[in-house]
């Protein structure tokens, strides 16, 4: 006889049975998270492609920031860090028995819940209606990732959670 996921999972005894609303709630919740994930690396992307539409300082802070390496690098690093995201976000949608080490995806979408709310927030104390974009789009995106991690928790046998 063999034995495929399904006859594995031990659901009705230890999860709490999540309706079809939750469940689709916190799909479009991942969903929403990989949305910004990719809304958020499309300025970058064009920015170290040299097209300097949407750069903050305009056109000549583009010109200046991007002769050097540093910044081409920067633009790459957060282009790579935006997909690992939308992997962070997907991995924790599957049912748990089927992601080996959860625990890795889970601490890292909670660092960059963390990571991406200060810089939001820091981002609002400092720079306040002058820069209606950027600290929004920081502060949703790390809202977005903590929902995720929040969302993504097992409980444990006695009703409460953890991962």
């Amino acid at each position: 006889m063999t034995l495929d996921i399904h006859d594995r999972v031990a659901a009705p005894a230890i999860f709490p049975a999540m309706t079809d609303t939750s469940k689709r709630s916190r799909r479009w919740i991942t969903y929403a998270a990989c949305g910004w994930a990719v809304l958020f690396a499309a300025p970058h992307t064009w920015w170290a492609l040299g097209i300097p539409a949407g750069f903050p300082g305009g056109e000549a802070n583009h010109q200046l920031m991007m002769t050097s390496a540093w910044r081409y690098i920067y633009d790459v690093i957060v282009i790579i860090m935006s997909a690992l995201a939308i992997l962070i976000a997907l991995s924790l949608l599957r049912p748990p028995e089927q992601v080996v080490r959860r625990w890795v995806p889970y601490t890292a979408a909670w660092i960059a819940c963390s990571m991406l709310t200060l810089r939001g927030l820091a981002g609002l104390v400092v720079d306040g209606t002058s820069d209606p974009v950027w600290w929004p789009t920081f502060l949703l995106g790390g809202i977005l990732l903590g929902a995720v991690a929040w969302l993504a928790r097992i409980p444990k046998a006695d009703g409460s959670t953890a991962q």
